[in-house]
């Protein structure tokens, strides 16, 4: 059975295929993939190929609402282990990525989905330390970082999206374990 992550307002499953018109709708919104570093998708089959390929993976989930569980807002998920081009060093530290549908901005679920998964990835998966990231101008994805307790760590300047092609900077944050214990008494 696949695992299902609950908030106070939001629940996180997988992605399903027939979730690729909702999918499409969300993500066709250029504001959308330009913040996440993708480009908008072209149509509902591109939508289901990127369920099947990019959001298949064991920490992909699809965020919906607890009361509409069957309609996704937006997208979170965890990639774990090192990459040296962006500063991640160690195997037991993981990326965690997120998105909302533009129609649900401003009403704090980015801050609650990110929580979520941090605290699933410090006390279930047993990570030592969670990283994000935003580009150069996502203010909005800057603040919930900062309200979600993660602090600055790094820039990487200068680094190529062969997707968009064009080259990006972004501002790497994290938050270790004993900080979210810390923070999280």
């Amino acid at each position: 059975m696949d695992r299902v992550l609950i908030t106070e307002r939001l629940m996180f499953r997988k992605w399903q295929e027939n979730d690729a018109p909702v999918l499409y709708e969300l993500a066709r919104v250029p504001e959308i993939g330009k913040g996440a570093g993708w480009v908008p998708h072209k149509d509902s089959d591109y939508s289901k190929a990127i369920i099947r390929t990019v959001l298949s993976g064991d920490e992909d989930y699809a965020i919906t609402l607890k009361d509409n569980p069957q309609k996704p807002i937006g997208s979170i998920g965890l990639c774990i282990g090192s990459s040296t081009k962006r500063g991640i060093e160690r195997e037991d530290e993981g990326e965690i990525g997120y998105w909302l549908g533009k129609d649900y901005w401003g009403n704090g679920y980015a801050t609650e989905a990110l929580s979520k998964l941090i605290e699933h990835c410090f006390k279930e998966v047993g990570l030592s330390r969670i990283w994000c990231s935003y580009f150069d101008g996502n203010e909005k994805s800057r603040s919930v970082l900062e309200r979600c307790n993660l602090k600055y760590h790094h820039r990487n300047e200068k680094l190529y999206n062969s997707m968009l092609k064009e080259y990006y900077n972004e501002t790497m944050m994290c938050i270790s374990a004993m900080e979210y214990l810390v923070n999280n008494r």
